[in-house]
């Protein structure tokens, strides 16, 4: 017998027993006569087992008919919630169906301040997704305006940031709640500043608090904090409208900035010159780090903010920071020449106004190779050029030191200059150019008829022979009074040239018309020599033989001669060379250079210079 043929009411018993929506569907899809049967089974199963999920589907694809007999005929939930916990209501809305939307909302069940998993209400998914024509059409059924999501914002939070200015003024009339910041602690106030729309702005400060009966700019923190963030959004009409209602123009911010001081830093001229109108400015205010604003202008190379400043009366411009530095000073160091060029044709700033540590804005030009800075400043009259800064250095220490030639060149012409000014290690800008092996540096420097060659404690031929600039060495070596044997502590040039490996700075010393004290000794009792033998310069070594006076068995400190230091070093071909010298015939010497020998080939070669009775022979 087939199934269908039964009586309808066992039909319907059966159907009432299953329990999987699979089979019913199956049972509904046999025929027509089946379909009519079975669907309404299917429709109640869905609501009474599967919490009205058959709504999502008709919502979706827009099916309103099925909606209305679901709600009407079934009692569907209208408050079905998805793995989102979303109700059919806010996928009405995603499709944008008005028709869909009043369909379900007129369901006396449905809540329409149902939170999704977000905590988004149906108003505020639909104004957070740009659907503002959905959420105007929500708002005629009264929806709570300030409930708020995860996120902590509300409604009327979200139509700030699309900038709906009249989505924001209903909302203000119905009494949305303007004070509660979101989770990042902006409130709608401070994103419609952030925004820049100074209409919204200003419909939020002037609207009453229905609650408080007060406004936005009756509360002098709220006003102070917003005209910060009106100063930094530019917005001129907001700026005026809360000074105009008791914002404080000089008041600060977390890092003890002013107003003036955060417009400044942004450069934003309007804003500094409203600001300069306001009689309570503090032209000369100060931040933490006690710079004014016209120290941030000179930083930030803000040029038409400095000479709005600077057109202000009051204003100092000698004013100084924590670090004893004015604006000239700082307009120097960042190297903004049109700062610079600004303050000296003003005509009031101090040039050679040192800072904490003693320098002036020359010097840090200088030593920051600010050229066209340090140019300018050299072109006034009264600059100082012999002002020490930082460990005893002046402007010329400075442009030896980064071998900027241009400020050299004016510096050195410059009579009032003293060339010879030692800085705290003892270098002298000669020094300096020498040791960076700069020669046409060196040859401005000797051009001088005041120059000094022999520096005390830093000797510039010691320190190009130390870094084997050859030219340098050779261009010292030409000047009349130059000490070929001055020391740096107790090394000479000869010393330290063979030490390090210099063979042509060694020949051109032993060439001078004065030769070297060949024999001079270090603190440690090294010669030339030794140092040579020391490190394996065979080059030098031979050199060094062929020089008059030489002493080839001189000892150091711990009796070692040369010999004993290269044989110990491993340098074979420099003990075979000594060897062959005729001075180098002191048969202790031999003896003890075996007894240090690092290989057995040396040890060998050496012991093959003593005859049988034990005494020292040269080879042929």
């Amino acid at each position: 017998m087939h199934l269908l043929n039964l009586p309808n009411e066992i039909l319907l018993c059966i159907a009432n027993s299953l329990d999987q929506a699979r089979d019913l569907l199956a049972l509904a899809c046999l025929d027509r006569a089946a379909n009519n049967l079975f669907l309404d089974s299917l429709y109640r199963f869905n609501v009474r087992r599967q919490r009205s999920s058959s709504l999502f589907w008709g919502v979706r694809r827009g099916k309103l008919e099925f909606v209305e007999m679901m709600l009407r005929d079934y009692q569907a939930d209208v408050n079905t919630i998805d793995s989102r916990s979303r109700t059919p209501i806010f996928y009405a809305i995603r499709t944008k169906n008005e028709t869909m939307i009043r369909t379900l909302l007129f369901d006396k069940r449905a809540d329409i301040d149902w939170q999704d998993r977000r905590g988004q209400t149906p108003l505020v998914y639909a104004i957070a997704s740009n659907l503002l024509s959905t959420a105007s059409l929500l708002l005629d059924f009264n929806p709570c305006l300030n409930i708020r999501d995860a996120k902590n914002r509300s409604a009327i939070w979200y139509a700030i940031a699309l900038c709906d200015e009249n989505l924001v003024q209903v909302l203000l009339e119905r009494g949305s709640d303007i004070r509660t910041p979101d989770y990042k602690r902006f409130s709608p106030s401070s994103l419609a500043i952030a925004k820049e729309i100074p209409k919204i702005t200003r419909l939020l400060l002037l609207h009453s608090d229905p609650n408080l009966r007060v406004t936005l700019l009756e509360n002098v923190t709220i006003r102070n904090r917003l005209l910060h963030q009106a100063v930094q959004a530019s917005l001129l009409d907001v700026i005026s409208l809360l000074v105009a209602h008791g914002a404080d123009p000089n008041s600060k911010n977390g890092d003890g900035q002013s107003l003036l001081h955060q417009a400044t830093k942004n450069g934003d001229m309007e804003v500094v010159q409203q600001l300069l109108a306001h009689e309570e400015i503090s032209i000369n205010g100060t931040d933490r780090q006690s710079c004014t604003a016209l120290h941030l202008a000179a930083e930030y190379g803000c040029t038409s903010v400095a000479k709005c400043l600077l057109a202000k009366c009051g204003i100092d411009t000698n004013a100084r920071d924590n670090y004893g530095r004015t604006a000239f000073h700082i307009a120097a160091e960042y190297g903004n020449t049109s700062i610079t060029e600004l303050l000296l044709a003003y005509g009031a700033v101090d040039i050679n106004a040192p800072d904490a540590k003693g320098a002036t804005a020359l010097c840090s030009a200088a030593d920051l190779k600010r050229t066209v800075v340090a140019l300018q400043i050299l072109a006034e009259d009264d600059v100082d050029v012999n002002v020490v800064g930082q460990t005893g250095r002046t402007a010329l220490h400075h442009a030896a030191r980064t071998r900027n030639i241009q400020i050299a060149c004016v510096l050195l012409a410059n009579d009032d200059l003293d060339p010879n000014v030692c800085d705290d290690y003892g270098f002298s800008p000669l020094t300096y150019a020498a040791w960076n092996g700069d020669l046409r540096m060196v040859e401005l420097f000797l051009a001088r008829e005041d120059i000094q060659v022999n520096v005390q404690e830093a000797p510039p031929l010691f320190y190009a022979a130390s870094e084997g600039h050859v030219e340098v060495v050779r261009r010292l070596l030409r000047f009349d009074t130059i000490d070929i044997n001055q020391q740096f502590g107790t090394c000479s040039p000869l010393c330290v040239a063979s030490k390090m490996g210099h063979p042509e700075i060694t020949r051109l010393l032993l060439e001078h018309t004065t030769p070297p004290d060949i024999n001079l000794k270090t603190y440690m009792g090294d010669t030339a020599l030794s140092l040579a033998a020391y490190r394996g310069h065979l080059a030098i070594i031979k050199l060094l033989l062929k020089g008059s006076g030489l002493d080839v068995t001189a000892t150091d400190n711990f009796g070692d001669t040369a010999l004993c230091k290269a044989a110990r070093n491993g340098h074979e071909e420099v003990v075979k060379r000594l060897n062959r010298d005729t001075g180098a015939n002191c048969t202790s010497d031999v003896e003890r250079a075996i007894e240090a020998a690092s290989n057995c080939k040396i040890a060998l070669d050496l012991e093959g210079h003593l005859n049988e009775e034990g005494n020292f022979c040269t080879w042929p």
